[in-house]
């Protein structure tokens, strides 16, 4: 099983060839696994429990899903820390564990962290690659009903996407309902006594790392898995554009999300099994689950591509390159739409309630074509023209766009919902220091 292993890290300043870190393991039930080794290295150099280690400790933790070294059903519950020569723990992770451990001297840091939202103490993991420069996207990873952050990280693969695109990823947690689930709050009917706000959450978390990290508020991205996908379209409709493109997996619309819904054309991405068994692809208008009303998934495509304008539609059948996984899929795509927001719905005939590539149809990963898909979107700040070049072309058309009592998001600089002078003004102040 390929486990991802989470960096608890703070204060990691001290340069890592000359670092001497002490390495603790232990089981599950507390008591140290007396002779056990932790391999470090390809060539499975080992170090006992409790050993020092210098530069071998330059790793980045990523497993190789093979059983080389060490031996044994022990692996499996495994539970390890690093500390440095203060006591600090620097990084930490645990069962189930299999394989040796590798990598380079610049560790990846997934950052757990806590966000402080209408009174509640809300969790989130945080993924910055350390290619990533400023002005960087972020994408939002919202888990399923029931399901945890760590388990939609682990599941999805989104985090090697990021690393290898230079995107921020943010994986925020869900808050607990009556029956001890993690959810979003959508409006499913046994939730109408939870009054938790996650769209201002998600919104504010948001606009924080874009400050805090210097992340490009015009390409910010959200995308989740059935409960997570819910939430998306609950996104595009209540934020005003807030996101830049949304890519629900088995994710619908209940139907008091479509009567509500008020948005700008917004680019739609959904996947979506035809025997979601979950999700139903014909959806649940009479509410006979329990989950509250909800529409088919043709037809909220139908909504997505008219709210956008588009004006033609074509069918394209992906390479069915996993002939034993009982399913294909068809692209249906919606395209010459408004603002180019183009609506993509990838069928996955026979398939069910999954995240392909990850588990069920193995024709695509997901992950990959979601980022496929909204790196079409990703925009430069202040190129109000969209013609790659910011200029005072740019400063032109912004002055349209005010004078003629429009909006664009685009063109709200200052991120206040609003295009005035004061976006002019910073747009200048970006053409000056180019």
């Amino acid at each position: 099983m390929k486990i991802l292993i989470l960096f608890l890290l703070t204060n990691f300043s001290f340069p890592c060839e000359d670092s001497i870190v002490t390495l603790t393991m232990q089981d599950s039930w507390g008591d140290g696994w007396n002779g056990n080794t932790f391999c470090l290295n390809s060539d499975c150099t080992t170090l006992l429990n409790g050993s020092l280690g210098t530069s071998e400790f330059c790793i980045d933790l990523s497993i190789e899903n093979q059983i080389t070294c060490g031996g044994g059903n022990w692996q499996s519950e495994v539970y390890w820390s690093l500390s440095n020569p203060t006591g600090e723990t620097i990084a930490s992770g645990g069962a189930p564990f299999e394989g040796c451990v590798g990598g380079t001297c610049e560790p990846e840091i997934i950052e757990s962290l806590q966000f402080s939202h209408n009174g509640l103490i809300r969790d989130y993991f945080l993924y910055l690659p350390n290619s990533i420069e400023d002005n960087a996207p972020i994408v939002f990873l919202l888990h399923g009903y029931s399901g945890s952050a760590t388990g939609i990280l682990n599941y999805s693969g989104m985090i090697d996407v990021a690393n290898e695109n230079g995107f921020a990823l943010c994986v925020p947690q869900g808050t607990s309902d009556g029956s001890g689930y993690n959810f979003w709050n959508v409006g499913y009917d046994f939730h109408q006594n939870q009054n938790v706000d996650d769209v201002d959450f998600i919104m504010s978390l948001a606009v924080h790392l874009q400050e805090q990290h210097s992340l490009n508020p015009e390409n910010t991205f959200v995308t989740g898995m059935s409960n997570g996908g819910d939430m998306s379209y609950m996104l595009a409709c209540q934020t005003n554009n807030f996101f830049k493109a949304i890519a629900p997996v088995a994710g619908t619309m209940l139907e008091s999300i479509f009567n509500t819904c008020e948005t700008s054309p917004i680019p739609v991405f959904e996947i979506h099994g035809s025997n979601d068994n979950i999700t139903l692809w014909d959806g649940d208008m009479q509410n006979n689950d329990g989950w509250g009303a909800y529409l088919s998934i043709p037809d909220i495509i139908d909504y997505w591509s008219n709210n956008n304008s588009c004006a033609n539609y074509e069918n394209i059948f992906l390479p069915n390159t996993s002939v034993n996984d009982g399913s294909y899929i068809v692209h249906r795509r919606y395209f010459d739409c408004l603002d180019n927001s183009e609506v993509w719905l990838y069928e996955v005939v026979d398939g069910e309630h999954d995240w392909p590539g990850a588990y069920g149809n193995m024709d695509i990963q997901s992950s990959q074509e979601i980022w496929s898909f909204f790196s079409q979107y990703i925009s430069t700040m202040g190129d109000i023209n969209n013609d790659d070049t910011i200029d005072v072309l740019d400063v032109v058309q912004l002055i349209s766009i005010i004078l003629e009592n429009n909006f664009t998001s685009n063109g709200d600089l200052n991120q206040d919902q609003i295009n005035n002078v004061q976006d002019i003004i910073i747009l200048i102040n970006i053409i000056l220091n180019i």
